[in-house]
């Protein structure tokens, strides 16, 4: 009776989380070694750390490749919708409901290790020719605040890494996690990149429409938190990225 009585309460248990699961849309760019395609499928840090969570809520998950600024404007005007991964703000914590910080994230200015005269600072980073950075990257609004009058937008990150690899422009702006991806997909080695100055360090998060309800967006934080106290947040870091950051 006693095995009995614990499977009811098991398939009670299920059934009540069941009744409670949504079907969630996540949106993500292209962003090694965060979140990348590989063979046609969605893998990297971020994409673990998804389907770690929805195994511990009982979500489903429709993962789909889009354009970050896209992706952010479908989740501003849907429910159920999110986008991963992206640094907060006060703008976005207005607009969307927020999980994490899943990791902290420093951005910096890099150059090639041949550049001459070698820069160390933002002083020294504000006279050179050319700052080369995407246009829809928190990095480039953040530059322009500070008064960077040298800054060249750009649309990909892979035309960044391509200028740099020409010559053609002196600085790039890129979080220190993925820049030696970034790199190498452009045919620059990892030692060919010398570290200019920091720029900014931020929390990097999932983003929830503001439509999607928020006893959802509770049960992803509880679960991220879980899955920090637990062990499987450094897990996967150590996996994808080499350690915590």
């Amino acid at each position: 009776m006693k095995g009995l009585f614990t499977r009811l309460l098991l398939g009670a248990a299920l059934a009540i989380q069941a009744a409670g699961a949504a079907e969630l849309r996540l949106l993500t760019d292209d962003h090694p070694p965060l979140h990348f395609e590989r063979d046609g499928e969605l893998v990297g840090f971020a994409v673990d750390l998804l389907h770690e969570i929805a195994q511990e809520t009982g979500d489903k998950l429709q993962l789909e490749r889009v354009p970050l600024l896209r992706a952010l404007l479908i989740t501003r005007e849907s429910p159920d919708v999110a986008v991963f991964t992206i640094l907060r703000t006060p703008e976005r914590e207005a607009d969307y409901q927020l999980v994490g910080p899943l990791l902290e994230v420093e951005t910096a200015l890099y150059a090639r290790a041949d550049h001459t005269p070698a820069i160390t600072g933002l002083d020294e980073a504000r006279k050179v020719q050319r700052i080369a950075a995407p246009r829809k990257w928190l990095v480039y609004r953040r530059l322009q605040e500070m008064g960077f009058a040298n800054l060249y937008g750009v649309d990909t990150p892979e035309q960044m890494m391509r200028l740099l690899r020409l010559g053609r422009t002196d600085l790039v702006a890129a979080d220190t996690l993925s820049v030696e991806t970034m790199a190498r997909e452009e045919g620059l080695a990892p030692e060919q990149l010398r570290y200019a100055a920091p720029v900014m360090h931020q929390g990097n998060y999932i983003a929830f429409s503001r439509q999607t309800d928020a006893s959802i967006v509770a049960r992803w934080q509880q679960a991220l938190e879980k899955m920090r106290a637990d062990g499987r947040l450094v897990a996967l870091e150590r996996k994808w990225l080499g350690g915590p950051k």
